[in-house]
């Protein structure tokens, strides 16, 4: 982790994993990322959380690996999973990949990559990757030009709408704004540029999306 000491940072993690799994703008685009993906034998969920987004990927892959620094994010997904073939492990993404020889079909990472070092964490996701894999990254990234601020206006407007049809109340709970408060310290977000420039140099060609809900996707497919 490179923002906040990586004991803080899981503190706050512990406290979010007793929230409910609500709709929120990570959840928005995980229909975009399936959209993308094919069947596979082997997929690595990158700070799965509480296994929402792994459990989605079980129906396309055989086996489906979820790592995420939390124990309290691991030990609730382990419960609230229901087949053998996803499996959990309390692990930061750097160790993990130091010690394992597998090479995986799908790579996932979804709001984990700006608690890493951006350029490594792609560099190595794309070393572990099988060829014709797939990387599907969904992140925040930082306001800089005009464009980035419209689309955050726009959003803004647009949210609470989002918010009473999809939870029937136009903004989150006090319990969430309670766990969320003290974590939002310690993120840092790269611009749309500069996550651009990392993931280019990386990647070389691969499909970038800036979406409304303060999110931008990486889609990239080893050749």
């Amino acid at each position: 982790m490179n923002n906040g000491t990586t004991a803080e940072v899981i503190s706050q993690f512990d406290k979010i994993s007793k929230l409910k799994d609500v709709w929120d703008h990570n959840q928005h685009y995980q229909k975009y990322l399936l959209s993308a993906i094919n069947d596979c034998d082997l997929a690595l969920d990158i700070g799965c959380g509480t296994g929402e987004f792994s459990r989605e990927l079980s129906k396309y892959a055989k086996i489906v690996i979820g790592i995420d620094v939390s124990k309290e994010m691991v030990d609730r997904a382990i419960a609230l999973t229901n087949n053998s073939s996803t499996k959990y492990y309390c692990i930061d993404f750097d160790t993990y990949f130091n010690q394992t020889d597998e090479n995986y079909d799908l790579i996932v990472c979804i709001a984990a990559l700006h608690h890493m070092d951006e350029r490594n964490a792609l560099l190595k996701m794309k070393q572990k990757l099988n060829m014709n894999g797939i990387i599907c990254i969904i992140d925040l990234y930082q306001n800089d030009t005009i464009k980035d601020y419209l689309i955050s206006i726009i959003a803004s407007i647009i949210n609470p709408i989002m918010m009473l049809i999809k939870r029937g109340r136009i903004s989150v709970t006090k319990e969430e704004r309670e766990a969320w408060k003290y974590h939002f310290q310690y993120d840092k977000y790269k611009t749309i540029k500069g996550i651009k420039d990392i993931a280019r140099n990386t990647f070389g060609k691969y499909e970038f999306k800036q979406h409304l809900f303060w999110r931008y996707s990486i889609i990239y497919k080893k050749t």
